[in-house]
């Protein structure tokens, strides 16, 4: 666990912005809400189960996107519902 801990901190000292460039603060944050999108669009999919009984995903990407979507789609979709949040 030891490496993957280093490795966390590494990408987090690569990604905290400097203190003193507002441009790049939001820069940062707006990529961290992407990904934080994405990772929500990605989960949406996902099947679970629930004493033994599957539960069907919403998939939101399904249902805006429909059948067939890729992955840059689902990237796009992340970053167009960000800005529309007005966080971008």
């Amino acid at each position: 666990m030891g490496s993957l801990e280093r490795r966390i901190e590494y990408l987090e000292q690569r990604i905290r912005p400097p203190e003193k460039d507002k441009a790049a603060a939001l820069q940062t944050a707006l990529i961290r809400d992407m990904l934080d999108e994405f990772a929500s669009l990605k989960a949406s999919g996902a099947v679970h189960y629930r004493g033994g009984k599957r539960i069907e995903p919403e998939d939101i990407p399904a249902k805006i996107l429909g059948p067939g979507y890729t992955k840059g789609d689902v990237w796009e979709l992340a970053e167009r519902r960000v800005l529309e949040r007005g966080r971008g």
